[in-house]
């Protein structure tokens, strides 16, 4: 049992219940009754007060921190942090912050700085983030420092407001030096444009001769931003179009017939495209439209902008429950083949923020063929979901009606993806495989699975004697890539009691740990549980890889063979047909 004084420091808070609950015997630290009196008295501090504090102890720097200083960790390392080393949880900025507690350490004084610039990934992405902060040493009765105090703010948003509104401050007294002239107006804004650390592109569309014309942008990219298409449609409408992290603005006012034109703004990918960030995108849109259309009521239209800010986010809410809602509607039952047992699992991340484009497919094909699929889109959000389901519609229909080869099933979906034009965002791993059976197999008492890998994690198979075999093949190039890119199959036997397994990487994948480690923590999994029926196989592998949040979607595709001479067995479902007959007519190849 932890100490009185512990129990006592953390009753409190919410990170004070957490570091309560944590085995500290397992950590550097060890027990709290252990701790050193200087670390006793840091963390009472620390989870006294609400302003954001960290002690980081001893060689090293083991994270104890209190509720101010969780909601800097972002939405993923505040899962895990607390009593694991600094250098871990802080590994993309530990240069830095490094230097800074060997400093401390070294020379028993404070260090600090003001709004000072770390780009870290906290959230899923590398973000800019600014802190103030003030790192002291923590010392025994003779002065030697045993830790560091952080006390620490941050001051990120202060930062960014301000340098955004001295975007807007330029854009205002530039645009004034230029309006009697149009094409100085449009220079001049996309100078100030270019030199913002908050628009990463920018493109500026003029109407002209009942038309739209590209007037100029802020680099010499010659791509679109977005389809011309879209700009178009923000034109004819003059509503504007949010495409994460793009926006396309229609240049108008509210009494006039027909916009100026469209400037199409692309946000910093390291700051969150947010309602802050489309507040920002959208003023500085209706900054320029109010130039070009010579006196617009700038308080009006900011308060416009906040209205549809609000807006802007309830419809994307919408349109994530919708995302989810066609996800769980593709995820179909698998079918019954003769002498085959078909199992499937499905679990979405536990945030339900996070759509991912997770799925697998399992189906009967025009010949009577056997096709299991496993595939991951990019991303995880609605636009995510939406490509997944595109992209599983694509592949189930090239592979049902013509009997090729999975190779050539994937070949053609990358022509399909990229003749359709369904862009960037139709990326995916994907595995296609299908099971065959000649004569010599049937008389071998095998299939043989044939296969195709598009970048995703290898198959395995759990043999009927207890092994387990990785099929780790050439992975050829993602879905979505390179149209016409040749691609590989594969082929392996699947003898009788033998199980075939596919999954996405949600199952194996954790943080700080290799993909080859991963994948041996599932052969482990699944080492000498022949004996599970299907159904139980899987429960066991998700139970024992992801015992509790899942961080990431996962799917999973078994599916395992049956000897054709025996009663199937009962967990596999009714017979539905038998088994050809071992006669001496050329009977060629069969599909299961």
């Amino acid at each position: 049992m932890d100490s009185l004084w512990f129990a006592e420091a953390t009753k409190n808070s919410v990170m004070g219940m957490a570091a309560k609950e944590l085995a500290w015997d397992q950590t550097p630290l060890g027990r709290p009754s252990t701790w050193h009196p200087a670390l006793r008295q840091a963390v009472q501090l620390c989870f006294s007060t609400t302003f954001p504090v960290m002690i980081a102890w001893g060689p090293e720097y083991t994270m104890i921190y209190n509720d101010g200083y969780r909601d800097m960790l972002g939405t993923d390392k505040r899962l895990n942090a607390m009593g694991r080393p600094s250098k871990e949880v802080w590994a993309e900025i530990w240069d830095y912050v490094g230097g800074l507690f060997e400093e401390v350490e070294q020379t028993g004084r404070s260090v600090g700085e003001v709004d000072q610039l770390l780009v870290m990934n906290r959230s899923g992405f590398d973000e800019e983030t600014h802190f103030t902060f003030s790192y002291s040493p923590i010392t025994d009765e003779t002065g030697a420092v045993l830790g560091i105090l952080n006390i620490t703010s941050e001051t990120t948003a202060s930062v960014v407001d301000r340098r955004r509104l001295k975007t807007i401050d330029q854009l205002h007294a530039t645009m004034t030096e230029h309006r009697s002239s149009i094409t100085g107006l449009s220079a001049a804004v996309l100078d100030v444009l270019r030199d913002s650390d908050d628009i990463a592109r920018a493109e500026l569309h003029l109407a002209e001769g009942g038309d739209l014309v590209l007037a100029g942008a802020t680099d010499l990219v010659h791509s679109e931003l977005v389809d011309a298409e879209v700009v178009r449609r923000a034109w004819t409408s003059r509503l504007p179009v949010s495409l994460s992290p793009t926006l396309v603005a229609p240049l108008s006012r509210a009494d006039e017939q027909a916009a100026h034109g469209v400037l199409v703004l692309k946000g910093s990918v390291r700051r969150p495209y947010d309602a802050a960030q489309r507040a920002f995108l959208m003023l500085v849109a209706s900054t320029v439209s109010a130039a070009l259309g010579a006196a617009t009521d700038l308080r009006r239209e900011i308060d416009l902008l906040n209205a549809y800010a609000e807006l802007a986010a309830r419809e994307a809410e919408r349109t994530r429950e919708s995302s989810v809602a066609l996800q769980h509607s593709l995820l179909t039952s698998p079918p019954e083949p003769d002498h085959l047992h078909i199992v499937v699992r499905y679990h979405p991340a536990s945030d339900d923020l996070e759509i991912g484009g997770d799925w697998y497919d399992s189906f009967l094909t025009d010949d009577g063929s056997t096709v299991l699929v496993i595939g991951d889109v990019t991303g995880h959000d609605h636009h995510a979901a939406a490509a997944m389901g595109q992209i599983r519609g694509i592949i189930r229909s090239i592979a049902y009606d013509r009997g090729e080869v999975p190779s050539q099933v994937l070949m053609r979906s990358d022509n399909a993806i990229h003749g359709l034009n369904l862009g960037q965002t139709a990326t995916a791993s994907a595995i296609v495989a299908r099971i065959e059976q000649d004569r010599a197999d049937l008389r071998s008492r095998v299939r043989t699975i044939r296969w195709s890998n598009a970048g995703h994690p290898p198959p395995v198979i759990l043999r009927a004697d207890g092994s387990v075999e990785v099929l780790r093949r050439q992975n050829d190039l993602i879905l979505g890539i390179i149209p016409d890119h040749q691609r590989h199959d594969f082929t392996i036997a699947l003898a009788d009691n033998d199980t075939l397994i596919f999954y996405t990487d949600g199952l194996i994948e954790r943080r700080n740990r290799t993909m080859t480690a991963s994948v041996e923590a599932l052969v482990r999994t699944l080492e000498n549980r022949q004996d599970d029926d299907l159904d139980e196989l899987c429960d066991h592998v998700l139970t024992t890889l992801v015992p509790g949040r899942a961080d990431d979607d996962i799917a999973i595709v078994a599916v395992r063979a049956y000897p054709q001479d025996e009663p199937r067995p009962p967990e596999a479902g009714p017979n539905e047909n038998l088994p050809p007959e071992l006669d001496d007519g050329d009977v060629g190849t069969t599909s299961v």
